[in-house]
């Protein structure tokens, strides 16, 4: 008869993770890298047009008359 406690696996006989705990992370500063530059890229490009719709709106009320 077998005991109830031989069917309960232990935490130990899982396979232990192999290489550097450290790698899962190796490249996580590049992504954040790469979304700090595209972030700030596509930011300045909406700011850009954003400017350009307000300065044409702006400019499209102005009229110069010439002496």
């Amino acid at each position: 008869m077998k005991n109830a406690f031989e069917e309960i696996r232990a935490e130990r006989e899982r396979p232990l993770q192999s290489g550097n705990p450290r790698a899962q992370y190796a490249g996580l500063w590049k992504q954040i890298a790469l979304g700090i530059v595209i972030g700030y890229t596509a930011l300045g490009v909406l700011g850009f047009i954003a400017w350009t719709v307000a300065t044409k709106f702006m400019l499209s009320n102005l009229q110069l008359i010439a002496p």
